[in-house]
C-alpha cells in the first residue's frame, strides 16, 4: 500500500531539545544530592523513558526524580528547543505533497505544544501524542494506535519515522513500515540490528524514499 500518513518521534528525529533535558535531569539528581552526569551520558538516554534511565543513576523512587525533572524541564526543554538540520524543509515539502504529518513521543503534550508552537508547525503536524498521553510509552504500540487514530489513518497506509530500538518494536507491534534514521545521540548499531524496513543517514532522504515507496506500491 501507499503512504500516506508519517508518525515521527520527536527528539532525536526532529528536534534536539538536549539541554534542556540535561539540565533537568542533573537538576533532579542535584536535589537528592547525587552527582550530576555528564552531557554525554545523559544524551544516550534521551528518546527513552526516564523510568529506563534513572535507575542507572540513582537508587531513589523515580517518581521523586520525574517529579523534580519535569518541574526544572518546565523552564529548560522548550526554551532549548531547535529544529534539526534539514527538518524544517522535509516537514514543508511532505505537508505540500499531501501527507498526513503526526508526532508519538515520550515527551509530555504540554511540552510537544510548546515546542510544535515555538517552531511554527502548528500547520503542519496535524496531530500528535505525548507520553503522559498513555500508559505505556514506546515499545510498547499504544501511542502509535492514539496517534494513528487522531490522524483518522490505517496502519498499513503509515510509516513510522525514528531514531530509536523502541520506534522500530513499537510500529512492528503495529504492522507498521518503519524508517530509522541516524540519531544524533548515537546508537547506530542497535537501531540497525532492530532491522527497520528503511534506514537513512539524514532526514533529509525521507522524501526521496517515500517517493519510491509508493511508485513500487503503484
Amino acid at each position: 500500500m501507499a503512504i500516506r500518513n508519517i508518525i515521527f518521534d520527536f527528539d532525536g528525529t526532529l528536534i534536539d531539545s538536549s539541554d534542556g533535558v540535561v539540565e533537568a535531569v542533573n537538576y533532579s539528581l542535584r536535589q537528592v544530592d547525587e552527582p550530576e552526569q555528564p552531557p554525554e551520558v545523559i544524551k544516550r538516554f534521551i528518546g527513552y523513558p526516564l523510568s529506563q534511565m534513572y535507575p542507572t543513576f540513582s537508587s531513589h523512587p523515580v517518581s521523586e526524580l520525574y517529579r523534580l525533572f519535569q518541574q526544572k524541564a518546565a523552564q529548560t526543554v522548550v526554551a532549548s528547543a531547535e529544529a534539526l538540520p534539514g527538518v524544517e524543509n522535509v516537514l514543508n515539502r511532505l505537508h505540500d505533497e499531501g501527507y498526513r504529518l503526526g508526532i508519538a513521543s515520550t515527551k509530555i503534550r504540554v511540552h510537544i505544544d510548546g515546542i510544535v508552537e515555538k517552531l511554527g508547525w502548528t500547520g503542519l503536524i496535524a496531530a500528535y501524542t505525548g507520553g503522559d498521553e498513555v500508559e505505556r510509552v514506546k515499545p510498547d504500540p499504544e501511542i502509535l494506535k492514539l496517534t494513528l487514530s487522531r490522524l483518522d489513518g490505517v496502519a498499513g497506509e503509515t510509516l513510522v519515522v525514528g531514531d530509536t530500538i523502541n520506534d522500530v518494536l513499537a510500529a512492528r507491534a503495529m504492522s507498521m513500515r518503519v524508517a530509522a534514521v541516524e540519531s544524533p545521540y548515537g546508537g547506530r548499531q542497535k537501531l540497525l540490528e532492530a532491522n527497520p524496513d528503511f534506514f537513512v543517514e539524514s532526514i533529509s532522504e525521507l522524501s526521496a524514499l517515500l517517493k519510491e515507496i509508493n511508485r513500487r506500491a503503484s
